[in-house]
């Protein structure tokens, strides 16, 4: 298939809420027999890299993030705050990763879009790549069971996150990892790549959040 630049890398960020099984995915997709490696550079690698007080929510900064609980739609979710410092973590880790793409690395990145403003960065310093957005999804029941059973999460985590998460984009592709197991999954990307798939869902955000803006 065409790309936008040959001499690059690809991307494949997988978008959803905590513990809709983005990263088995990614590992799975990892695992499969490609042409080609995919580097495994998502939102943990980046998270995991603060200090540990900064994982801990009971003594976090208020500089990286807060939380918060509360109802919605009469469903109980727990919700991650990011402040400045966080901001500016995962804003730079989108300019981190196109170093990387502009090596002629291949990416897969599980992802959490907490923020439009994540989102519109992510458009601006990869939208010069063939990066392709994929929504990765359980129903609210399944990411209950998959918070329980994981035991350190908090309850209506993957409910909040992943509504956030989505509430601005749009997809290349759907995955529903309720319904399908991660091998499943993988097997899909790699065949809708194979058949063509093109990525347009960054240029249409792009023209929905960026130009329009502009021109406005």
């Amino acid at each position: 298939m065409p790309s936008i630049n040959s001499a690059y890398g690809r991307i494949i960020i997988l978008n959803g809420g905590s513990s809709a099984g983005k990263t088995s995915l990614a590992k799975a997709f990892q695992d499969l027999m490609l042409p080609e490696i995919y580097l495994l550079q998502g939102i943990d690698m980046f998270w995991f890299s603060l200090p540990p007080k900064q994982l801990d929510l009971e003594r976090v900064d208020p500089e990286f993030y807060t939380h918060t609980s509360s109802m919605h739609d009469g469903k109980e979710e727990f919700r991650i705050v990011p402040g400045p410092q966080l901001d500016k973590l995962m804003l730079g880790r989108y300019k981190a990763t196109s170093v990387y793409l502009r090596q002629g690395f291949n990416i897969i990145a599980d992802e959490v879009v907490w923020k439009r403003s994540w989102l519109e960065e992510a458009i601006r310093d990869l939208i010069d790549f063939d990066a392709y957005f994929v929504n990765v999804y359980c129903a609210d029941s399944v990411g209950e069971a998959r918070e329980k059973s994981r035991g350190d999460r908090h309850a209506g985590w993957n409910r909040c996150s992943a509504r956030y998460a989505s509430m601005d984009a749009l997809y290349d592709l759907s995955l529903d990892t309720g319904v399908l197991c991660p091998e499943e999954c993988a097997e899909l990307i790699r065949s809708a790549l194979e058949n063509g798939l093109q990525p347009t869902a960054f240029g249409l955000m792009k023209e929905k959040f960026l130009e329009i803006g502009e021109r406005e």
